[in-house]
């Protein structure tokens, strides 16, 4: 039972990079989460705050890999198109429109360097295969495999609306996916938003990102002061749109410029967020 000493504070935290690691990540390469920040976030809770997720994943595949490791009061996922309660229900969710779609991956064809995905709110779908080097078994494991966008939605379950929440790809550089977000952003600009994260593309519905997910997340649920970290530059908007804004010593030079606090962990930034 918590005993309401952090009542109203909350911190929400990215999850690939931040909170979770894959088998094979350079930094904790034995990890998934690490146990120190499980326990913090434990005490955390238990002592009245409240702890979220902020990622660019759709809800089930947060859901698939926290399974009974990690718990939280909120979540704010597909780059901040769904938001949700700790019980999974949903606060906010918006899709990306149909003809939207098609023209993202007519966009991408040719550039991109692995098959897309399609986030929806239970989970990613794959168009083409899952041949995709650098994801680990587990995660691939996760995807479904459709042909087209109209059998993804055909595979759906009816929780997900028929929305595709988000369409993510991968490029061979930096640059490629730089020029990608930048063409998608001309042709498409009034209606999605696009998020470059190193060699990856999230586009979202205009309007969404992780901070303005952050900010729905704080009206519905009443937060208090609010934490946010994040270890890339697609968590710049959550790190801005929190009252304190974490990364780690580790990030990119331009990510730790838009933080206000430097930690090494999960754990570290949640010590931070009590003292205050």
């Amino acid at each position: 039972m918590a005993d309401n000493g952090l009542a109203g504070k909350a911190m929400a935290s990215d999850f690939d990079g931040t909170l979770f690691f894959g088998v094979g990540n350079r930094v904790h390469p034995f990890h998934r989460f690490l146990s120190r920040d499980l326990a913090a976030i434990a005490d955390f809770r238990a002592r009245g705050g409240l702890f979220g997720v902020c990622t660019g994943r759709p809800l089930g595949a947060v859901l698939e890999d926290a399974s009974d490791t990690l718990s939280f009061d909120f979540a704010i996922t597909s780059s901040g198109a769904c938001v949700s309660d700790g019980a999974g229900n949903t606060l906010f969710s918006r899709g990306i429109d149909y003809d939207d779609v098609q023209a993202i991956l007519e966009t991408a064809h040719g550039p991109a360097a692995r098959p897309p995905f399609l986030a929806m709110r239970s989970g990613y779908f794959v168009l083409g295969g899952t041949k995709i080097p650098g994801l680990s078994k587990a995660f691939l494991r996760q995807l479904k495999v459709a042909g087209s966008v109209d059998e993804a939605l055909s595979m759906a379950p009816e929780s997900d609306n028929g929305e595709v929440q988000v369409v993510s790809l991968g490029f061979a550089s930096q640059r490629h996916a730089s020029d990608f977000a930048a063409k998608v952003g001309d042709l498409l600009g009034e209606r999605v938003a696009a998020f470059q994260n190193v060699d990856t593309v999230d586009v979202v519905p205009a309007g969404c990102s992780k901070g303005a997910g952050l900010a729905v997340a704080r009206e519905r649920l009443g937060l208090g002061l609010v934490g946010g970290i994040g270890d890339s530059f697609n968590d710049l908007p959550l790190i801005e749109e929190a009252d304190v804004g974490y990364t780690f010593n580790r990030a990119p030079e331009d990510v730790r410029a838009g933080a206000q606090v430097l930690v090494d962990d999960v754990a570290g930034a949640l010590a931070d967020l009590v003292r205050r």
